[in-house]
């Protein structure tokens, strides 16, 4: 009969000779195996000491800087309604029939509070695809250091 013993380590999970990297900071698992025999002891050091100098090198896998976020929508097709109203009862009172002004300006105003709101959500969106894209890049050059120093260490990572 075998006993598999797992240890814990810094979000890393030891289980007889394999490492599982746990947790989201890359977004999948990372397989770490010693071709040279350690132990999960030593096993658990390497990872420690690679760990740090992977951070020391990029910064650490969530260290992507992250582009201002674009304000929040806060145009409203409501409250371009409403101005439009004001604008379109002026222009219609001056050519005598303020209520038809009113209504044209109602209509053209929500049209132009959606619009703008719509810019404003394609924009958000668009900063979050680039802080996201970043982001990936920075945990992929943690990734690549941490797989350098455990590669000169003895161990495989997939």
């Amino acid at each position: 009969m075998t006993h598999t013993r797992s240890v814990s380590v810094k979000g890393w999970v030891v289980t007889g000779a394999l490492l599982l990297a746990t947790g989201s900071a890359w977004g999948q698992q990372v397989f770490i195996y010693p071709q040279r025999g350690q132990s999960p002891q030593q096993q658990a050091q390497d990872t420690g000491e690679c760990q740090a100098w992977a951070t020391q090198q990029t910064g650490g896998p969530m260290a992507a800087p992250q582009a201002a976020a674009a304000p929040a929508p806060t145009a409203s097709p409501l409250r371009g309604a409403a101005r439009g109203a004001a604008v379109g009862a002026v222009g219609g009172a001056i050519g005598g029939d303020a209520g038809k002004g009113a209504a044209i300006g109602a209509a053209t105003g929500a049209m132009m509070g959606g619009m703008r709101r719509r810019d404003q959500m394609q924009q958000q969106a668009a900063v979050q695809a680039q802080n996201e894209q970043v982001q990936a890049a920075y945990s992929e050059n943690y990734k690549r250091a941490l797989a350098s120093c455990l590669g000169a260490k003895g161990y495989s990572v997939n």
